[in-house]
């Protein structure tokens, strides 16, 4: 039954038109190994080991994530490698020791979007200046993160004017914007949030390994998380918010079975090295499903 709904999703959103707009994050990973702490100073000391990633992280990941399920998709986005992490991985165990961010927001200019051309425009706000500058007619699809760089600066609220088809947000994000930390969200925490500045038809809520909600002001549900073997979840809330914005935009029957499905999916690999495809998709629901 569940690959029934996963097909018919896929063929609800084959002859969209998408727009994405947002920052693009360039992610680098690079080799280390730990050496020790330094005698003279209380720091670790790591050795470079010559391996280096590049990837294509926010708003142009989210847009590969959709290319191979809808008609065509634009991407209207930073061009010049302003925004670079760069963290540093153990290779003995995989895990980020050391993260170091360059943003050249100066460098930003204002836009106007046109939205009139396209079925589904998703709005992907990292934080990092690129899309303060933006002006755009309502009814987008909007994620507003929150993360160490804008952390209690970058509240969704701050969109309150512009009407949105769905808004997507983390535990975090969410606690933030009503002011009360929410560590184990119910059905009445939910409705205050969409009831709270949000001015969006749809509100999508990931609670991390507890799944995600979902409610239009009256329904309700939630869908626990996937137990997958997880390499790398630093990407999977970009993956929900793509996939929740075309279940919001079609008002599919079951908006958070495909969104939870693809963000259990991208945590498979490590961060963006790899989209979510359409046979990819289903291969993972037969597994786990």
């Amino acid at each position: 039954m569940d690959l029934e709904i996963i097909n018919g999703f896929i063929d609800q959103v084959k002859n969209l038109k998408v727009l994405v707009v947002g920052e693009t994050i360039i992610d680098e990973f690079v080799d280390v190994s730990y050496e020790g702490q330094s005698m003279k100073s209380i720091c670790p000391v790591f050795k470079l080991e010559g391996g280096k990633v590049i990837q294509q992280g926010g708003a142009q990941a989210i847009a590969n994530h959709l290319y191979d399920f809808v008609k065509s998709v634009d991407v209207i986005t930073n061009t010049n490698n302003e925004i670079v992490k760069t963290r540093y991985i153990d290779i003995s165990d995989k895990k980020k020791h050391v993260e170091i961010n360059k943003f050249e927001t100066e460098k930003f200019k204002e836009i106007n979007v046109n939205t009139s051309e396209y079925d589904v425009v998703i709005v992907a706000d990292f934080g990092h200046g690129f899309c303060d500058k933006l002006t755009i007619t309502d009814g987008f699809h909007l994620m507003c993160q929150t993360n160490s760089n804008n952390f209690g600066f970058n509240r969704i609220s701050k969109w309150k004017t512009s009407r949105k088809k769905s808004v997507c947000i983390d535990l975090r994000e969410a606690s933030l914007q009503i002011n009360k930390k929410i560590s184990a969200p119910r059905e009445n925490d939910i409705l205050e949030i969409f009831n709270y500045e949000l001015n969006t038809d749809n509100l999508f809520v990931t609670t991390g390994r507890a799944g995600s909600t979902y409610t239009n002001g009256k329904a309700f549900t939630r869908q626990s998380s996937y137990k997958t073997e997880v390499l790398d979840t630093i990407g999977a809330g970009d993956t929900y918010f793509a996939f929740a914005s075309l279940s919001a935009a079609i008002d599919f029957s079951d908006k958070l079975l495909v969104p939870s499905l693809a963000a259990s999916l991208s945590t498979t690999w490590l961060c963006n090295e790899k989209s979510v495809t359409k046979q990819l998709l289903l291969n993972h629901a037969s597994k786990y499903l």
